[in-house]
């Protein structure tokens, strides 16, 4: 007799998990093209997405929120 078999592990990974095994997989590929540990390969990951988060940081805070005209023209309209 036919049992049909509901698969239970793809719909039970929530997204937490789902980025821990592709992270896990990334750090595993790293330290195999780069002949790297496991360790060093995580810690090269991790000093790139610093390295990457503050390049985002000083752009927000370089980048001005309202353009020159914008600012004006929503000053025309309270004056």
């Amino acid at each position: 007799m036919f049992t049909r078999i509901k698969p239970t592990t793809d719909s039970q990974l929530s997204n937490d998990d789902v980025a821990n095994l592709i992270v896990d997989d990334a750090i595993t590929k790293l330290s195999q093209l780069t002949d790297l540990t496991k360790e060093q390969a995580f810690t090269l990951l991790v000093n790139h997405i610093k390295s990457q988060v503050s390049i985002e940081e000083s752009q927000k805070l370089t980048t001005p929120v309202l353009e020159a005209n914008e600012s004006q023209f929503i000053s025309s309209l309270f004056n």
